[in-house]
């Protein structure tokens, strides 16, 4: 018999209602609001305890080939399109047509896009391509981890560099500058739009535009959610299950008892715990060679270098290594 440990939005319900009610079920619809808050508030508390490591998954991120199917005609900025269809996307797209690249003000039918410059004109039976410079991000998406260089996979790399990050302001310039397509080398994260529903949606704007399909691994930090009847598993329940039930109950004590008590008590108990186990599974137990740099000097590099640049320089009583 498998046995399931992990938190459930389910398992919360009933624990906190049999503390705050007395029993596991037939709640009304106050005492599930007063329920979900006690929930709300632990895993809020167990969130910013630390920089847990499951907060930070790598993801496939696939870039976008430039779409040219058709010819197109160009008319005081207003683009025809014939044999094709605009993707859904195109009105954050960049468009090339007579060595020209403009950017798109929106996409008005399938067959019929609009330029921020509608001074433009082409002639019909122009070729093009449409590139897309920004790929939207999952809604579960808050922000890059520290070690924030999106790499390819090996199949992909050909000693290609990894896409490091830039200041937005940056990645617009170089798009205003110079809007060429090519394998991106920089990138950074632009914050679009207010969801009320999920909170900012945010996009990842590239440079320079992708010239073809590249799946990239990101390394991401992860929003957290409320759990709810649909969505039924915190992050992290599977290896804080105890934590986080703790949490909730110790919510409600604050809650609804006005007072610390035993839940309180062992949440403050298991929660460095749940730290040192997290950081234990998540830290690295080697920084690499300790020798300074200079020795075992090669004629092509200096290995002993690679571990400042990647580390920082350590220091043992103040002398540097």
């Amino acid at each position: 018999m498998t046995v399931t440990y992990a938190t459930s939005y389910l398992g919360l319900l009933e624990r906190i209602g049999q503390f705050l009610f007395g029993v596991r079920t037939g709640y009304t619809g106050d005492q599930i609001a007063n329920i979900e808050d006690c929930m709300r508030d632990g895993l809020c508390d167990v969130y910013s305890a630390h920089d847990w490591s499951f907060f930070k998954p790598v993801e496939d991120i696939t870039t976008t080939a430039p779409y040219d199917t058709g010819t197109i005609t160009i008319v005081s900025g207003v683009v025809t399109l014939a044999g094709g269809t605009f993707p859904s996307w195109a009105a954050d797209g960049i468009l090339k047509a007579d060595d020209g690249y403009y950017s798109v003000a929106s996409r008005d039918g399938d067959d019929q896009i609009t330029l921020d410059d509608t001074s433009v004109d082409v002639d019909a039976g122009t070729s093009y391509e449409l590139g897309r410079p920004e790929i939207p991000l999952d809604a579960a998406f808050e922000d890059m981890a520290p070690d924030s260089d999106l790499t390819y996979y090996p199949d992909q790399n050909d000693l290609y560099p990894p896409v490091r990050q830039r200041h937005d302001r940056a990645i617009r310039t170089w798009q205003q500058n110079d809007p060429y397509y090519d394998r991106p080398i920089y990138y950074s994260v632009r914050t679009v739009q207010f969801d009320p529903t999920t909170g900012s949606r945010k996009r990842l704007a590239l440079y320079p535009t992708p010239d073809a399909a590249y799946v990239l691994r990101v390394p991401m930090i992860l929003r957290p959610t409320m759990i709810d009847e649909t969505n039924l598993y915190p992050v992290g329940g599977e290896t804080l299950s105890p934590v986080i039930t703790e949490a909730c109950l110790a919510a409600a004590e604050r809650n609804f008892d006005e007072q610390d008590g035993r839940h309180t008590t062992r949440f403050q108990e298991l929660l460095p715990l749940a730290i040192r186990a997290d950081q234990e599974r998540s830290s690295p137990t080697s920084l690499g060679p300790d020798s300074p740099r200079g020795e075992r000097r090669t004629d092509l590099y200096d290995p002993d270098y690679l571990r400042a640049s990647r580390i920082g320089t350590l220091t043992l009583d103040g002398e540097n290594l």
